[in-house]
């Protein structure tokens, strides 16, 4: 079986959706099926088989780059011609960018099933960065035109009186000029989204009551809205929908029967190191033989619960003061994380480091220096670190109860209630009951271990077969439609 896979997100950049997407690639070659990735170009990417990149531009966003197809439809007509040369029999979309509309696109031109995989929780990070409505209703309108569809979704503001009508008028003319910017050309729609995102990340919540910016529970009612419209066009003729955990079906729901969507965790392997890399680890990063490490390994951001980790922290270093947190990731965001660590005091930001973003090599003796693995993100679809710490044996503490019963770990870390008292309670009970610990990460060490790259990989195949057939399109290696 031959798969085409899209992303916007990939190498040199790193997140869960980059480590999905290799690991599947990789283990569905070893099992005899070649596959082709679509993703936006980057200067520092390294060459690989099989990856086809497009030309793209950077955001100024979580070191994104967009691909802007999306304004010219004649950008991407050569690269549908070499996916047709590839003789692909299905294709598979990760991520909801650009590139993922593509994927959709290249799926109906050249009479393909689409499977996709829904990594990412639109709705809650749509939330966290505070992400203006109109912005996202003019995105949906450019996807509606790219597929040559009406756009899937009307609302009208819940306000009364004058006050309504010049709301109505005013956001029209907001959406208005939105897209008509962007149409106005890829790079400066590139910089006017990264800065519309920056202002909206650094945004207090509004005032409750107020008219202006209404209440945030009205905005967050709006912002589903629109990105429950976004999800219909991506995902509402989908042969198949990959859900990584029921944590998502439980926050969301999907725009697909219920008989096309698949829950099927994506497989991790060990990330070995070894006993020197551990040490150097620690040397690099002033972290003492005696220090308890409390490790965090993920995008150091907002929707990754990080603000409540740390408030949580000054608690746990007071009543264990060898306790040390080790932040790995990516930080997007310094200013808000150094406000973070202004007001949790200087005692406990003493012992907090922060180490950014690193290789795998570098991440797996962060793992062998752990002693708990510290994860309160109530955003995540499956989050493979749980994994990849699991099998590193090392216990986890979370927030998520679905994620924590359900996920891959099924019920074997420790679960906290989502604010920084329980959180606290939480770690400190394993580092007072350090056998406990060990039990924990033992436990969750074997069910790690049941979801091998090599078992994904064969899951996924039964995935694109039930697409094919429940599509009936497979014909002549996906060429032609029925």
């Amino acid at each position: 079986m031959r798969v085409v896979h899209f992303s916007d997100t990939y190498l040199p950049r790193r997140d869960g959706v980059i480590t999905s997407i290799r690991t599947l690639t990789s283990a569905l070659a070893e099992q005899g099926h070649p596959g082709m990735t679509i993703v936006p170009r980057h200067p520092d990417q390294t060459a690989e088989d099989g990856l086809l990149t497009l030309r793209a531009l950077p955001c100024g966003v979580a070191n994104l780059r967009l691909s802007p197809w999306l304004l010219r439809e004649t950008g991407a007509s050569g690269v549908l011609d070499e996916i047709a040369a590839f003789e692909p029999d299905i294709v598979h979309v990760h991520t909801p960018g650009p590139v993922g509309l593509l994927g959709v696109v290249a799926a109906r031109k050249l009479g393909l099933p689409v499977v996709h995989t829904y990594h990412t929780d639109l709705h809650a990070y749509a939330d966290a960065y505070r992400v203006p409505v109109s912005a996202l209703n003019a995105l949906t309108r450019l996807y509606a035109r790219r597929l040559g569809v009406p756009v899937p979704w009307s609302h009208t503001i819940q306000v009364t009186g004058p006050r309504a009508v010049r709301y109505a008028r005013r956001a029209a003319a907001r959406t208005r000029i939105v897209a008509g910017r962007a149409a106005s050309g890829a790079a400066s729609v590139a910089g006017r989204a990264a800065s519309v995102a920056r202002r909206a990340a650094g945004r207090r919540p509004a005032p409750v009551g107020t008219f202006g910016s209404f209440t945030e529970e009205r905005a967050v009612s709006l912002r589903h809205t629109a990105v429950d419209g976004y999800n219909r066009l991506l995902l509402g003729d989908a042969d198949a929908v990959i859900v990584p955990t029921r944590a998502a079906l439980n926050r969301i729901t999907l725009p697909v029967p219920d008989e096309r969507i698949f829950l099927v965790p994506t497989g991790v392997a060990a990330r070995p190191t070894t006993d020197d890399a551990v040490a150097a680890f620690k040397a690099e990063h002033g972290i003492a033989d005696a220090d308890r490490v409390l490790l965090f390994v993920g995008r150091v951001n907002r929707e990754k619960g990080v603000d409540l980790l740390i408030e949580s922290f000054r608690t746990i270093v007071a009543r264990n003061p060898e306790a040390r947190l080790v932040l790995v990731g990516a930080i997007f965001d310094r200013r808000w994380l150094t406000s973070l660590l202004e007001d949790v005091g200087p005692a406990a930001a003493a012992r907090i480091t922060v180490v950014g973003e690193q290789p795998s090599h570098v991440v797996a003796a962060a793992y062998g220096a752990a002693e708990i693995f510290v994860f309160p993100s109530l955003s995540d679809t499956q989050a493979l670190v749980l994994q990849e710490a699991a099998l590193a044996r090392v216990p986890a503490v979370m927030c998520d109860e679905v994620l924590h019963a359900q996920g891959p770990l099924g019920g074997a870390a420790k679960l906290a209630s989502p604010d920084a008292g329980g959180f606290a309670d939480a770690v400190v009970s394993l580092l007072d009951a350090p056998e406990v610990a060990r039990s924990i990460g033992e436990a969750a060490a074997e069910k790690a271990a049941r979801h091998t790259p090599a078992a994904y990989a064969e899951t996924m195949c039964e995935v694109y077969s039930f697409a094919g057939a429940a599509a009936g399109r497979l014909n002549d290696r996906g060429r032609t439609r029925r």
